[in-house]
């Protein structure tokens, strides 16, 4: 996930919180709000989750599992991605699944030709 792409304001994240769609999958939730700016997600991974060490690890894994399918998600949408306290106890190929499986209930994600 590249920096231009990433929710960074609080008043972003309180709209989608307020406004969005959830879907979760595995570990995580998602949330969807329609965005006027184009594509941008959020991460949030709350102190439940572990120390600072472990929080920032799973935001790792979140970010480059993001970049994976990054091509495939719609452009037209604001995402919040919430961590569960689990999450940090699973594998990439993991996190990749659960990410890839909640943008795809969401029905937020493009199958490429």
């Amino acid at each position: 996930m590249q920096k231009q792409d990433r929710l960074k304001k609080r008043g972003a994240f309180a709209y989608v919180y307020r406004k969005g769609e959830k879907s979760s999958a595995g570990n995580l939730l998602l949330l969807s709000a329609k965005s006027r700016e184009g594509l941008k997600i959020g991460l949030s991974v709350t102190k439940k989750v572990g120390n600072a060490v472990t929080r920032n690890r799973v935001k790792r894994l979140l970010r480059e599992a993001v970049g994976k399918i990054r091509a495939q998600i719609d452009e037209g949408y604001l995402y919040v991605i919430v961590a569960y306290p689990d999450l940090a106890n699973d594998d990439f190929a993991t996190v990749c699944e659960s990410v890839k499986s909640a943008f795809k209930n969401a029905g937020k994600l493009q199958e490429l030709e």
